[in-house]
């Protein structure tokens, strides 16, 4: 049986795959029905379902849209079965006709299930390295 280090890699690499397959249900399957995330650009979005609607809308108007995220660190809590993943992102989408590259690093919080599955619960993006043409967050 694989390690939990190695299922949450795995699961990773699924969550790549489905955004470069364009594939917005297998990633609704890897999150927690109360997932949260922070985008690089700080916007905030809660919940399974309404991140597989974003994913869809996403892969619908920018067919050109990729992100990559690469595991550097995953920490893990087994007797509650929580963990903890650091790693670097890259991606690339279309604005106004011109392709946009942005990288970065994040941070993810992962549950396992009553059924010995990985879930994301909540990922933070902060973009570090950005085109000219990408978007800042909107000041607080």
């Amino acid at each position: 049986m694989p390690t939990s280090n190695e299922m949450i890699r795995e699961t990773r690499e699924k969550f790549n795959l489905a955004i470069a397959n364009k594939d917005a249900e297998t990633i609704r399957s890897l999150l927690a029905p109360s997932y949260h995330i922070v985008t690089g650009r700080s916007d905030q979005f809660h919940g399974q379902d309404e991140e597989a609607k974003r994913w869809s809308q996403v892969f619908e108007s920018d067919p050109t849209a990729i992100y990559r995220r690469k595991t550097r660190e995953i920490s893990i809590n087994e007797a509650w079965g929580i963990a903890e993943e650091l790693g670097n992102w890259k991606g690339s989408y279309t604005l106004n006709k011109n392709l946009v590259n942005a990288s970065g690093v994040y941070s993810a919080k992962w549950q396992r299930t009553k059924n010995n599955h990985w879930v994301l619960q909540a990922e933070i993006f902060t973009t570090i390295e950005f085109d000219e043409s990408c978007i800042p967050p909107d000041p607080l």
